[in-house]
Parts: C-alpha cells; structure tokens; sequence
C-alpha cells in the first residue's frame, strides 16, 4: 500500500518526503536519551556538520610535519598580536627569535648567563635533587669558559618529533651559537626504509643494500643497536655518505669522523674514505661480539666521509659521529619513528651503558610519550614503564645527566571539537613522578605549549603551529618548542653558575601541572603556572 502511494508521487514530493523523513530521524536523537551520541549538532559546538565533512579535505596528514618552512609572518606588529591572542604571549615570543648572546665576561669572574638571553619563557626545567642537570652544568661551564677541548655532548632520544630533528636542530644551533660548534654529532649510518633527516649535515646511502634492524620493533636478538637504536646491516653493494653542511651558521666544518660499528666472530670488512684520499680496509673480526669505533681525523673544515662494503662476512653499523676540536656543544638528535619509551628496554644493557659511555654523553633527554597518548593505561602503569626506562638507560651513573622532555599536546577531533586526549596528563604527571624518583630533571613540553587544548589553538593559529593530525607541529611549532626549550637550558645554567639551586619543589599532587622555578634572583618568577595561559582556551 505505502508503495503503491509512494510510487504516484512527484519528484518534488519525493524530495519534500525524505526531507521531513531525514528532519523527524534527527529530532529523535534529541527525544530519545541512548541516541545523544547520534546527535548532529549541539550547542556550543564549533561547526555544523556539514561543514566539518568539508574542513577535513583541507587537513594535511603527516607522520611529523618533517621538513620543509612555515609561511606566514608575525613580522607585523598586527600578526604578532594576532599569534598572541591565539597562542598567547610567551609562544608567539618564541617564533622567530634568534637566541640572544651575551658579551663574554671578563676571565676572573668566569662565565655569566645574561638574563635577557632567557626571556619569554614561562615553564622552567625541574630538578629538585639537582642531580639530573649537574653533570651537563658542570660540563658547560668548562666550554663556556672555554677550556681547550671542552666539549659538552648531549643526546636527545624521542619520538617522530625528534626524528624530523626540527626541535633538536633549533637547539643545536642556538646551543653551538652560544658556547661554540663542535660539530653536528651522531647520524645513523644509513636510513634504509625508516623516515629519518637530519639538519646541518650531508646524508645518503643506497637504501636497497642495507637492512636496518630497529630498537622499537625489537630486530636484534642481541639486543645491540648502537647509540641512535638502529642497527644498519651493510649487504654487498652497499654505500654511505655523512658530510658536513655546504652552508650554515654551524655544521660547515668537522676535524674528525668516529664510524660505530659491531665486532663479531664472523665480520667482514668495510671500506672507507675521507674526500679523495686514501681507501682504506677496516675488518670488524673479533674474538668475541662487541662494540668498536674507526676514527679518522683530518684539518678542520668541510669534509664528505664514504663508507662501503668491501668483503667477507657480515658488516653492522651503528652511525657516524661528526665532530670538531671543542671548546663546543654537540647535540645529538636520537629520533626514532613510532616509539614509546618502553621500548629502550629493547637494548641490552651493558651494550647501551658502553656506547652512551664511548660517546661521552653529559646529559640524556628522553623525549617520549606522543604514542603511548593513544594507549589505554593507568598513570601508574606509564609511571613504571618511565623508572625501568631510566634504571636501563642511567644505571645508577651520577656522571651521566638525565631529563625527561614531556610530549606535545596530542589531540583528536570529536563532534566538530579538537580536544586533547586524556592521557596527556597522566602520562606528564607519570614522568614528572619517574624523573624526580630516579633523580632526573624534567620539562613540561605539554605546559610550555600552553597545556589542556594547546593543539587547537596551535592549528588555528596563523601561521600554524600544529598539522591537521593534532600529534605534530609544523616546523614554525616546532622551531617555537625548541626556542622554549633552549632557553629553560639557560636558565637552569644561570641557577647553577649562581652558585644556588633553581630546582622547583615538586607538584603537590601526582596530576598537577607544575612549572620549574626560575634562577634566584634572575628575575624569573617562583611560580608561573598562569603566565602561559591562553586567552581562547
């Protein structure tokens, strides 16, 4: 019967049927309570749908926003006070700045830390035992003071935001820039097929003649990845480049190139050559499996360094570390695609103790925790994973310093809303607990941002901040969390040169976002949770 009706009616019946047909099932979801979910619209909502089904095709998925430049310009006084409304003050400070540096002091009193060359920060480095930090202090002073062959090394281990080097690169040059380049440091020695770039430095390889076998995915049944946690398998066929920058404030020179390889039983040989010098044969046979460095040294300046397979039985990399003669910083940039931070206790442990040890790292990063957003755990469970991570990774060594970098605001799109996920919090508060229980330093990455929804006011920004998968940065984001980051670094420095603490008491509860304390009398502000407040949050 109802078909027989509907069949005699017009087109434009038709029409005006499944309108108030489409009309009726939707003022249901409001009638009936179980349907809410199904709702198209509520108030306060940002976008009708419709329009968000649009929206989406303008969004850019990427892995890590790797590469590339931001457009977009807050060099009018008009889109400064545009980026600050939306992000507020203290990140849209942070675009673009260059890092100020001071005159050097006069010898007798040692070295300063100007406190204009860390202003515009609001979050601060943690350290209330003062243990994490000493040992990279200490070294800094020496280079800062500029003591032949003083070199301050540090290595920056995390996740695809580190492994784009966006951050790690923005810190470098600032770092290297202030206290002096000693060179761009470790790279692994070839990609093979993982996204790897680096910044500052020369890099390629023929990828189908190398296997790679990765910490995160647990390849080496060894456990022996060498210093960046890839372990680069060379087949027959097989070459590699590492070279220094053609251009650059920094990484346009190097003295010396330490090649990281696996001794074995069974190794075969590799050849390498400095410029257009001579090849030479290195065999990677051993008594027994271990570790070994290959150094060649040359006259400082620009260099290209070619590895290849020669002969024999099997050949394993670990990387290529690009140095100068100091006085000088070196910065390290350890990114591996994909990673939580558990998955470091892939590594044997006395093969990450001797490369971290051969390397002469002064301080670790651990850079973790944008992945483990997307699992569903307590903060308890995020809290055991981080003191294993850093048992493993510190073993007890007061001579090695170690910081915990907090992840970006990761964040998700429901109902038109972009949102941060839920355990953002707990897993900041997990590492905050982990690093000051295992007598580490801290950074709150997640606050520096601006905390709870930081991503949404990233991505609307101009220029944006955030990519359209709410995880990463784009390089303008990221070149503002390295800035922030580099400055918290000089801070801290300035505490400790004052000859006083600048650790910040920790949080008064597990969840709390807590903000580090200042130098003594630097002008910094004890307590800062509200100075880096969004307006629009």
């Amino acid at each position: 019967m109802l078909k027989r009706i509907y069949g005699q009616l017009t087109p434009l019946q038709h029409l005006t049927a499944v309108t108030v047909f489409m009309f009726a099932a939707c003022a249901l979801t409001y009638v009936i309570p179980p349907m809410d979910g199904l709702r198209p619209w509520i108030p306060g909502e940002e976008d009708f749908p419709i329009v968000r089904l649009f929206k989406r095709w303008g969004e850019i998925p990427a892995f890590a926003g790797h590469g590339g430049s931001y457009r977009g310009s807050t060099r009018t006084e008009a889109g400064a006070e545009r980026l600050a409304e939306a992000v507020g003050e203290t990140v849209a400070a942070n675009l673009g700045s260059k890092p100020v540096v001071a005159p050097p002091a006069d010898s007798d009193e040692g070295p300063t830390i100007d406190p204009a060359e860390y202003a515009g920060i609001s979050i601060y480095i943690e350290d209330p035992t003062g243990r994490g930090m000493r040992s990279f202090y200490e070294a800094l002073e020496r280079t800062a003071a500029a003591k032949e062959g003083a070199v301050t090394r540090v290595g920056h281990y995390g996740d695809s935001s580190i492994a784009t080097d966006l951050i790690t690169s923005t810190v470098r040059e600032n770092l290297q820039a202030r206290f002096g380049d000693a060179g761009h440091g470790f790279v692994l020695a070839a990609k093979g097929y993982i996204p790897y770039k680096h910044h500052g430095v020369r890099q390629s390889s023929n990828p189908e003649d190398w296997d790679v076998r990765e910490v995160v995915r647990r390849q080496d049944r060894n456990g022996r990845y060498g210093y960046g946690g890839v372990q680069s398998r060379a087949e027959p066929g097989a070459w590699a480049r590492v070279g220094t920058a053609k251009r650059g404030d920094v990484g346009t020179k190097a003295s010396r190139f330490d090649i990281y390889y696996e001794e074995q039983p069974r190794g075969g040989k590799f050849s390498v050559q400095l410029d257009r010098g001579t090849r030479e044969i290195v065999s990677t046979k051993a008594d027994a499996l271990g570790d070994a460095v290959y150094s060649i040294e040359a006259p400082d300046g620009p260099h290209l360094l070619e590895f290849r397979y020669a002969r024999g039985g099997p050949v394993h990399f670990y990387g290529v570390v690009v140095e100068r003669d100091g006085p000088g910083v070196v910065y390290d940039s350890l990114g591996l695609v994909g990673a939580r931070a558990n998955r470091l206790l892939n590594y044997d442990e006395s093969h990450i103790r001797s490369q971290l040890e051969q390397r002469g790292v002064n301080l670790i990063v651990l850079g973790f925790g944008g992945n483990e957003a997307s699992d569903d755990r307590t903060e308890e469970a995020f809290y055991e994973d981080y003191l294993q991570v850093l048992h493993r990774m510190r073993q007890g060594r007061e001579s090695l310093g170690c910081l915990v970098f907090a992840p970006l605001d990761q964040a998700r799109r429901h109902r038109g809303r972009i949102r941060s996920l839920p355990t953002i919090p707990l897993i900041v508060a997990a590492q905050r607990r982990a690093a000051f229980d295992s007598g580490c330093a801290f950074y709150d990455t997640w606050q520096a941002m601006g905390g709870q929804d930081a991503m949404r006011r990233w991505y609307k920004a101009r220029p944006r901040l955030a990519m359209g998968d709410f995880r990463h940065a784009t390089p303008a984001g990221y070149e503002i969390i390295g800035n922030m980051f580099y400055k918290a670094l000089l801070a801290g420095f300035a505490g400790y040169l004052s000859g006083k603490s600048s650790a910040a008491p920790p949080p008064s509860t597990s969840t709390k976002a807590g903000s580090g304390s200042g130098p003594p009398d630097s002008g910094i502000p004890s307590s800062n949770a509200d100075n880096n407040t969004s307006p629009n949050r």
